[in-house]
C-alpha cells in the first residue's frame, strides 16, 4: 500500500493538493492585505487633499478607516491616538514580509515533496533503479511550489511595494497634520 502510494502519482498528487491550498489561502491574504492598505492609502491620501471629498468616499474598509480616523482626531488621549496610527503603520509594512513568507513556504513546500518522494521511495524501494520513476513524479511537487512563488511575486511584488510606501507617507503626513493641529490653542 505504502509502495503504490510512493511509486504511484498518490503522494506527488497530495502535495501538489496541498501546495495549491496554500498558494489559494497567500493568494486570500495578500489580496486582503493589499486591499486594506489601498483604502488607507485612499482615504488618508483625499483626507489631506479634502477633508469633504474624504467624507464622502464609500466603501465598508474606507467607512471602517474613516470611523477609526474620526475617533483618533476626536480622542482626548494622545497616547491611545499615537498607538491606533502606529498600528495602521505596522499593519502596512507587515503586508511585504507576508508575501515574503508565503513564496518562501510555497517553495518549501515543493522542496519538501521532492525530498519525501525520494526519502519514501528508497525505503519502500531500496533500489535506486527503481528510484527513478517517482523521483520523475516528486519533482512535480518543486515545480509547482517554485511556479506558484513566481506567480505571487509577480502579481503581488511590485503592488506591494508602491501601495505600501504610499501608505507610509500619508500615515505619515496625516499623523504630522493631527499633531500639528492638536498642538495648537483653539
Amino acid at each position: 500500500m505504502l509502495a503504490e502510494l510512493v511509486n504511484g502519482w498518490g503522494l506527488t498528487a497530495l502535495m501538489l493538493v496541498v501546495i495549491t491550498l496554500v498558494f489559494l489561502g497567500a493568494a486570500l491574504h495578500l489580496r486582503a492585505e493589499l486591499r486594506w492598505v489601498r483604502a488607507v492609502t485612499d482615504h488618508l491620501g483625499v483626507d489631506l487633499v479634502d477633508q469633504q471629498a474624504a467624507a464622502r468616499q464609500t466603501g465598508l474598509e474606507i467607512e471602517a478607516i474613516r470611523d477609526e480616523a474620526h475617533a483618533v482626531l476626536a480622542s482626548s488621549d494622545a497616547a491611545w491616538a499615537q498607538k491606533q496610527v502606529r498600528s495602521w503603520h505596522l499593519r502596512a509594512l507587515r503586508v511585504e514580509p507576508a508575501l515574503a513568507f508565503w513564496t518562501d513556504l510555497l517553495k518549501q513546500l515543493g522542496l519538501l515533496g521532492t525530498v519525501l518522494g525520494l526519502g519514501l521511495s528508497l525505503m519502500v524501494s531500496g533500489d535506486a533503479k527503481e528510484l527513478l520513476e517517482p523521483l520523475a513524479l516528486a519533482v512535480w511537487t518543486t515545480v509547482f511550489g517554485l511556479a506558484f512563488s513566481i506567480v505571487l511575486s509577480s502579481i503581488y511584488g511590485a503592488k506591494l511595494n508602491a501601495w505600501v510606501d504610499a501608505c507610509d507617507r500619508n500615515i505619515e503626513a496625516w499623523d504630522a497634520r493631527r499633531r500639528a493641529g492638536a498642538s495648537r490653542p483653539e
